[in-house]
């Protein structure tokens, strides 16, 4: 499996306008992507930042070598 960054823009809450990164590994970058949309959707809950609310479209998915 190759691994993948990918990068979601806050859309709303005190995050807004801020960019997470987010890494996994998958067999395609649409793999990652939904990979990485649980991983954010788990990490923004534990850390309470406030109702930020994430795009869910990718700003970037990059392919690690």
């Amino acid at each position: 499996m190759a691994r993948y960054t990918v990068t979601r823009r806050g859309t709303s809450g005190p995050g807004a306008g801020g960019e997470y990164t987010y890494t996994a590994r998958a067999d395609s970058p649409e793999g990652a992507v939904t990979k990485t949309a649980a991983k954010a959707a788990r990490l923004l809950h534990r850390l309470n930042r406030g109702g930020t609310e994430l795009d869910p479209e990718p700003v970037n998915v990059t392919h690690i070598n």
